[in-house]
């Protein structure tokens, strides 16, 4: 009986011991993607405050949406990938997921700031301002809200 409740005992302990192994990598892991989700937000991309009072001057009709999709399908669509979600072939490679505009947050920020984002960039995400017309980086944004956009 006794070698039996020894037995039972080193068993008890041993799966203690596991126990206490799990709880502490699982502290761990948490700990890590804590400090992941406070690295992603101290890097979470703002534009200036200033941002927010540009105004989108274009209208939004079928040929800026048609011309907006067109040019997003040859600069965006490899990170953004076809549906929006950041899910495109290059940006599975970045270091920064592109955004995902049928998110309700990505529009939260506003045209005007999504326009100064596409115009200034920041790395990986390059600078539009240099490559495309003010108009046509409107019509970008128009073709994002039409496709992407959450509707309310």
């Amino acid at each position: 009986m006794t070698k039996y409740v020894s037995r039972e005992r080193k068993a008890v302990a041993a799966a203690l011991a596991m126990a206490g192994l799990i709880t502490a990598g699982s502290l761990a892991l948490a700990r890590v993607n804590t400090r992941h989700a406070a690295i992603s937000e101290a890097r979470a991309w703002k534009a200036p405050k200033r941002a927010n009072k540009i105004t989108n001057p274009t209208k939004m009709t079928a040929a800026n949406i048609s011309a907006g999709k067109s040019i997003f399908v040859t600069n965006c669509v490899m990170c953004h990938g076809v549906h929006g979600n950041g899910n495109g072939t290059a940006g599975a490679f970045l270091s920064v997921k592109p955004a995902d505009f049928r998110k309700a947050a990505f529009w939260k920020q506003g045209e005007g700031a999504i326009f100064w984002k596409l115009s200034h960039g920041k790395s990986p995400m390059p600078a539009f301002r240099d490559k495309l017309s003010r108009h046509k980086r409107w019509q970008v944004i128009d073709y994002l809200a039409s496709a992407f956009k959450p509707k309310s």
